[in-house]
C-alpha cells in the first residue's frame, strides 16, 4: 500500500519537472529569438499593465538584496 503510494507520488513528481523543464525550455528558446528592443517594449509593457505586481517584485529585490548586503 505506501509502496504504491509512494510510487505515485514519484512518478506524478517526475512529470511535473517533465512539464516545468519543457515549459522553461520553450521559454528560453522564446528570449533567445527576440533582440533587445523587443525584450524592452515587452518589459515596459507588462509593468504598465501590472503595476502592483511590479511594485512588489521591486520591493522583494531590495528587500532580499538589503538583507544581503548587510550580512558582509
Amino acid at each position: 500500500m505506501v509502496q504504491n503510494v509512494m510510487a505515485s507520488l514519484g512518478e506524478t513528481a517526475d512529470r511535473k519537472i517533465n512539464e516545468v523543464s519543457e515549459a522553461s525550455r520553450r521559454t528560453i528558446d522564446d528570449l533567445k529569438k527576440k533582440n533587445f528592443e523587443d525584450l524592452y517594449r515587452d518589459t515596459t509593457g507588462w509593468c504598465r499593465s501590472n503595476p502592483g505586481k511590479t511594485l512588489i517584485g521591486a520591493l522583494a529585490t531590495g528587500f532580499v538584496l538589503g538583507m544581503i548586503l548587510r550580512r558582509r
